[in-house]
C-alpha cells in the first residue's frame, strides 16, 4: 500500500539497530496514521536480528537504508535528513507505538509558528500507560538532563503547551530547514544528549521548541539500551556528551563554572574514574570541540540569562534512572 502523497510534507525517520521485535508495532501504528502526507525511511545499523528481512518482505512501503555497520544514533539520523525534500523531518526509535493523531498533532504545532524548530510529544511508558515518560526534556545548570514529568502519574499536569530546551529525539519533529541551519546532530556524540546539545543550539540561534502533549506516544523505556549495553553505560556515555556539549554553548563564565563543578562532584570511586575518562575524551576532541563552538557562538542571537527559565539553575537531578 502506498501510503505517501507526491510531495510529502513530512520525513519520518526510524533508526533501528536490532529492533525487530518492536518493528511490526511501530509500523503498523505509522500506518494507521491520520497524517498521510509522509514518508518513512528507516536507517538499519547493520542489524543482526532479521530486521531487513523483514522490511522488505512485510513493509515495502518504508524506504530502507541498510548500513553495514552500526553508525550510532546521530549519523544515521543525519544521513536521513540529507535524503529528505520534506518540510518537516520526525525521528523515531524502534521502541514505540504511536496514537492515530499522533502525527497530525506535532504537523498542527510546529504550523502554528515558524519560529518553533522542534516539537516534542506526551511519551508514556508502555507497560505504566497511566505515568509519563516525559513532555519534553530539561537540563540543569551542569548539563544533566532527565524528561520532563517522568515517572509522574499522567493527571493533566502537562497538557498545556510549555516552551522546553529539547525534544527528545526517540520521537520528535524538527523543521528541517532549522535543524540543517544548525549542522544537525553532532555526529561525534554516538548516542545520547544530541537532543540536548541541537535543542540548545536551536534556541542560542533565535528558535523555540515547545510541547504538544495532544500527541502521543507510548515507550518501552530503556528497552534497547537495557538489552544492549546497560543503563550505566548510557549515563557515562550521556555525561562525555554533555562536558563537549558544555564546551559548544556556555558562555565562558557559565562553562568555567560548570566544568569546575563538575570536577568536583561527589560520586563513587567507579563512577568518578569513568568521568576522569571522559574529561580525557573531551582533552583529546577539544580542538574540535572548540572550532564547533565558535560556529555556535556566531550564530548565538540569545544571552544564557535569556535561557535561564530552561535550564534548572540547580547542581541536582531529579530523576535517576
Amino acid at each position: 500500500m502506498n501510503l505517501v502523497e507526491s510531495n510529502p510534507r513530512v520525513t519520518v525517520i526510524i533508526i533501528n539497530y536490532n529492533g525487530r521485535q518492536y518493528l511490526e508495532e511501530l509500523l503498523s501504528s505509522l500506518h494507521d496514521q491520520t497524517h498521510t502526507s509522509f514518508e518513512a525511511v528507516l536507517i538499519d545499523n547493520g542489524s543482526t536480528d532479521g530486521s531487513v528481512g523483514f522490511i522488505k518482505e512485510f513493509a515495502a512501503w518504508v524506504r530502507l537504508v541498510p548500513e553495514e555497520t552500526n553508525l550510532g544514533f546521530a549519523e544515521a539520523a543525519n544521513q536521513g535528513a540529507q535524503l529528505s525534500d520534506a518540510e518537516y523531518l520526525v525521528f523515531l526509535n524502534t521502541d514505540l507505538s504511536l496514537a492515530p493523531d499522533w502525527l497530525e498533532r506535532m504537523v498542527e504545532a510546529a504550523d502554528r509558528d515558524l519560529q518553533v524548530a522542534a516539537v516534542a510529544p506526551k511519551m508514556l511508558l508502555f507497560r505504566d500507560p497511566i505515568r509519563l515518560n516525559g513532555v519534553g526534556g530539561c537540563m540543569n545548570a551542569l548539563g544533566y538532563t532527565w524528561d520532563r514529568g517522568m515517572f509522574e502519574k499522567d493527571c493533566g499536569q502537562y497538557d498545556e503547551q510549555a516552551e522546553v530546551l529539547f525534544a527528545s529525539a526517540a520521537a520528535a519533529l524538527f523543521r528541517k530547514s532549522a535543524f540543517l541551519e544548525s549542522g544537525g546532530f553532532d555526529e561525534r556524540f554516538f548516542m545520547y544528549h544530541e537532543d540536548v546539545d541541537l535543542g540548545w543550539r536551536l534556541w542560542l540561534s533565535g528558535y523555540r521548541i515547545v510541547t504538544q502533549p495532544q500527541s502521543v506516544v507510548y515507550h518501552h523505556f530503556g528497552a534497547t539500551t537495557a538489552s544492549a549495553k546497560g543503563m550505566d553505560w548510557r549515563e557515562i556515555l550521556g555525561e562525555r556528551n554533555n562536558i563537549r556539549a558544555l564546551i559548544k554553548n556556555y558562555s565562558p563564565s557559565n562553562l568555567v563554572w560548570a566544568l569546575w563543578n563538575l570536577f568536583l562532584l561527589h560520586q563513587p570511586i567507579r563512577r568518578k574514574l569513568s568521568q576522569f575518562r571522559n574529561f580525557g575524551w573531551t582533552l583529546w576532541y577539544l580542538p574540535e570541540s572548540l572550532r564547533l563552538r565558535r560556529q555556535v557562538q556566531r550564530k548565538r542571537v540569545r544571552s544564557d540569562g535569556d535561557l535561564k527559565a530552561l535550564i534548572v539553575q540547580s547542581k541536582d537531578v531529579p530523576i535517576r534512572l
